[in-house]
């Protein structure tokens, strides 16, 4: 194998290994802005639940929405393989 042709194979791994980088980088994004809007969820949530209970608004269907939703995102985000999203509960987002 000549020069030529081991600086071609070595030019196809490093951009191999760059389209799989760009790759992960995506995915993370992907969790990362999946994980904010979990978070807004909650917080809207928190603020529901305190509307509740000083002003004894009825807030169960809008309180279960914004349950399912986060429910939802986190295995979103739980399939999307990041190592950070594992087994994140409810009770953890935002933290």
């Amino acid at each position: 194998m000549g020069l030529l042709d081991k600086a071609k194979e070595i030019a196809g791994q490093g951009a191999e290994a760059a389209k799989k980088a760009a790759g992960a980088a995506k995915e993370k994004a992907g969790d990362l802005q999946a994980k904010r809007h979990a978070d807004d969820l909650a917080e809207q949530l928190g603020y529901l639940i305190v509307r509740e209970r000083t002003e004894g608004a009825d807030v169960a269907a809008e309180s279960q929405r914004l349950v399912d939703e986060i429910v939802a995102l986190q295995k979103e985000i739980a399939e999307g393989g990041g190592d950070e999203a594992g087994g994140e509960s409810a009770e953890t987002v935002g933290e």
